[in-house]
């Protein structure tokens, strides 16, 4: 990207250039989702059009007048709206100094608003248990529950998002080693490994369940970009196609709600979480699992409950009550 002068106002920058500028930053060098540019780009945006309207720009906005706009903006929005456009501040000040258009991200410099800490409902294993135990019940009557059940069996014995697992490959799988190639956000990769029990179920899959589905798919007389993408795709549709996260999303709520239990999918990625650290692993072993890259997403996705620390209290403290074996 071309360097540019040190004001907006001295090299007579125009607003959409500027924004264009930060779009092509935000696009070749900074590695973010695109949802996530698109909302940087838009509260960037909002920043430049009303200095515009007061005859200012950002070049020369001071601490104070960031301060008014971002009290301004933030009025009657929830804690994570705010945040989010806390952050949006942040790059495009930090791009600002990049491109020596400021000396300095006065957008550092904001009381970062307190956001509610979201905490994962994690089931019981029993729970998990029956979830996975009523699709392979339907699967004789249905393949697409045994592909159900092996899709979030993964998600479950591998601590995947949904995302992830309908974007794995056939050629993800290591079956000797039991392990799993994903792709995670911003495209990261990690290796997870696959238990006995899910390894099992996906070797089962792989050479009974998929040949099924993907001769639906090589029947088609023309096929589209979608069906040839679908061809090295480890999960299938009905037609040979490549799931989607809404499909299984449906059929997932299907089930549960039929077993009375309220959860999500990714309650079973917390689960796998949680269930680790019960089971003595150590937060640090989990975030490599999870493939968190920072600990502190990890603390929070891996709470304890408030049972967990009664139960430790009663157990461990000398003056609760209980006795000590």
């Amino acid at each position: 990207m071309r360097k540019m002068s040190r004001t907006i106002a001295e090299d007579n920058h125009s607003s959409r250039q500027l924004i264009a500028d930060y779009q092509d930053y935000l696009e070749n060098e900074v590695q973010l989702s695109p949802a996530t540019r698109e909302v940087y780009l838009r509260e960037a945006g909002f920043l430049v059009s009303s200095l515009d309207e007061k005859g200012k720009d950002a070049a020369s906005i001071t601490l104070s007048e960031l301060d008014e706009y971002f009290r301004k903006r933030d009025c009657g929005l929830d804690a994570k709206t705010i945040s989010r456009i806390d952050s949006s501040l942040r790059s495009f000040f930090s791009f600002l100094v990049k491109e020596n258009l400021r000396k300095d991200n006065i957008a550092l410099l904001l009381d970062k608003p307190k956001t509610d800490q979201y905490l994962p409902h994690a089931l019981s294993l029993d729970e998990v248990n029956s979830i996975l135990a009523r699709m392979k019940d339907l699967a004789s009557d249905d393949i697409l529950f045994f592909r159900d059940y092996v899709f979030f069996e993964l998600i479950y014995s591998c601590g995947l998002r949904i995302s992830e697992t309908v974007n794995l490959k056939v050629s993800s799988y290591n079956k000797e080693g039991k392990t799993l190639i994903v792709f995670g956000k911003r495209s990261k990769e990690r290796i997870v490994f696959v238990g006995e029990i899910a390894a099992a179920a996906l070797d089962e899959y792989i050479a009974s369940v998929r040949p099924s589905l993907a001769s639906a798919n090589r029947k088609k007389a023309r096929k589209t970009v979608k069906d040839r993408e679908s061809t090295d795709a480890l999960f299938l549709g009905r037609r040979g196609e490549k799931l989607t996260r809404q499909a299984m999303h449906k059929r997932y709520h299907a089930i549960v709600r039929s077993l009375g239990i309220d959860a999500t999918v990714h309650a079973l990625r917390h689960s796998f979480a949680t269930h680790l650290l019960r089971g003595g692993a150590n937060i640090r072993q989990v975030q490599v699992l999870l493939g968190h890259s920072d600990i502190k997403t990890t603390q929070i996705y891996t709470h304890l409950n408030t049972d967990d620390l009664l139960a430790a209290f009663d157990k461990y403290f000398p003056l609760s009550g209980q006795k000590q074996n």
